[in-house]
């Protein structure tokens, strides 16, 4: 059997494999969204005080991302290959220059933002346990459909560039399209990073730490600052926020080389 035979027969199998990943990924992500939601929305109606729903839902979520490492190896058990300290400073200002973007956009479109808030008529415990429990699960949910199933299946048979571009696209379509045109480029942007992250990086765990960490510090900023009107920043605070996102990153390029470097220097030991 000839080498042009074998490419032949191999082709559909990995169109297959890369729509299977695509598409059913996408699937467990909006079953496992629907899930967290309306479970928390149905304790919130039924005992607004008790906040019951982290414990079927973490389990929910944490089983399925389990069962997905164990059948397809997406990640989650695998060791970063470079320094931790690498993969957290790229971690760090590579979102920095990401949200420099999505700050950006807002300032464009002169839309107004607030941190969001969990059901309406339950307790502040009930809050509280709702604002961590679903930022982890969705957090979660999100990188092991899009990072680990998605990316990893397509970089297997479509190469890196591919795999993230593809991944971008579906994970940021994946957000309410009613909140998403001001933020879309934002969105792309931080997007991005993430599955570069998991490129350079090796784990999905890194990716899921990262995802919670910019969830809970973005929405913590907002609750503190409260709501804010982006289209009132003047010329100067566009200019600052464009000089931080441009030296983060050049940081990020700086460092991602580096993290490869290592990588390199490991694998030839």
């Amino acid at each position: 059997m000839g080498t042009n035979e074998l490419t032949t027969k191999a082709a559909p199998i990995t169109v297959k494999i890369c729509l299977a990943a695509t598409f059913g990924a996408t699937v467990i992500f909006f079953c496992l969204v629907a899930f967290s939601l309306l479970t928390a929305q149905f304790n919130a109606d039924s005992t607004p005080a008790m906040p019951w729903f982290p414990v079927p839902v973490l389990a929910a979520v944490f089983g399925v991302t389990w069962w997905c490492d164990r059948r397809w190896d997406i990640g989650l058990r695998t060791r970063c290959e470079a320094p931790i300290t690498l993969i957290a400073a790229f971690a760090i200002t590579s979102n920095i220059a990401a949200h420099a973007v999505w700050v950006l956009e807002k300032t464009w479109h002169g839309t107004d933002y607030s941190a969001p808030s969990g059901p309406d008529g339950v307790s502040p415990l009930f809050s509280a346990t709702y604002w961590v429990v679903i930022s982890i699960a969705l957090s979660t949910s999100s990188e092991t459909c899009f990072r680990g199933i998605m990316q990893t299946q397509l970089s297997r048979h479509l190469g890196t560039a591919a795999a993230i571009s593809i991944v971008v696209l579906f994970n940021t379509f994946s957000h309410p399209w009613d909140s998403l045109w001001p933020r879309f480029f934002g969105v792309l942007a931080i997007l991005f990073a993430w599955g570069w992250l998991r490129y350079i990086g090796g784990s999905l765990k890194a990716c899921i730490l990262t995802h919670i960490a910019a969830v809970m510090i973005g929405d913590a900023i907002f609750w503190l600052t409260g709501p804010v009107a982006f289209g009132d920043y003047s010329t100067t605070d566009r200019v600052a926020v464009a000089g931080v996102g441009l030296v983060s990153l050049a940081l990020s390029v700086y460092l991602s080389r580096q993290i490869t470097q290592s990588t390199r220097l490991l694998r030839d030991e």
